[in-house]
């Protein structure tokens, strides 16, 4: 009877469908939140479980070398030139810069290039990530404000994220990714900076684990069913 028991304990394992193993994405700020809801929605449609973490890139580029638990990465598409390792990278879309001020500020009027030039030669002011520290952001913002139409301004590199320099008034206004800035509460959002002066971060998803589960799922990012929740979080998707 025992041996007909442990049978029955094997054939009923044997039997049972496998459970899903889960997947880890590795993503930003600016890209955490659309990557959690299309996440969902993944996980609702074939049953594997995602977790998303991350944070900046220092600390995104750190877990990658430590060997830390991760198969999908989401970053700036230049930053994958610097991480070899990652493979299958693909275009996912284009997040663009915002504009911000503390909360319970004056929130300027940029709705127009020649409103947003004089609102940021107007500020005592203007923050945004120190370039010197590498992030795509920084750069392209630190390559616009170098246009001699915004000689004026007065720049204010911050070492992480621009919102630094509201809560420490060393500015007025802060540049920074737009879904950062939508999800602070600490500040009042104006918009995205006008599309004329082109400041955005194109965005790639690559696999950092080689599994059919990861592919699927970076698959499923650049798919017609997740555009939309994409689009709802700042992150407008390239076309495939």
């Amino acid at each position: 009877m025992r041996i007909f028991g442990w049978c029955l304990v094997l054939l009923l394992s044997a039997g049972a469908p496998a459970a899903a193993a889960g997947l880890t994405i590795l993503s930003p700020a600016s890209s955490a939140s659309g990557a959690s809801q299309v996440a969902g929605q993944f996980t609702a449609k074939t049953g594997i479980a995602v977790t998303v973490g991350g944070g900046g890139r220092e600390k995104i580029f750190a877990i990658l070398k430590d060997g830390g638990a991760a198969d999908v990465v989401l970053l700036p598409s230049a930053d994958f030139t610097n991480l070899p390792q990652i493979t299958g990278v693909v275009p996912l879309g284009r997040i663009v810069v915002g504009v911000a001020v503390k909360a319970g500020s004056p929130v300027p009027d940029i709705s127009t290039p020649e409103k947003f030039r004089a609102a940021l030669l107007a500020a005592k002011g203007v923050a945004y990530a120190d370039p010197a520290a590498g992030t795509s952001a920084g750069k392209v913002i630190d390559r616009m404000l170098s246009a001699p139409e915004f000689a004026g301004v007065k720049r204010v590199p911050i070492q992480g994220l621009a919102v630094g320099g509201l809560t420490s008034d060393k500015a007025d206004i802060a540049l920074q990714m737009l879904p950062e800035l939508a999800a602070n509460k600490d500040v009042a959002l104006a918009g995205p900076v006008p599309a004329a002066y082109g400041a955005g971060v194109d965005f790639s998803a690559g696999l950092a684990a080689q599994s059919e589960q990861a592919r699927s799922l970076i698959a499923f990012f650049i798919g017609p069913e997740a555009a939309a929740l994409w689009r709802a979080n700042g992150l407008n998707p390239t076309a495939h």
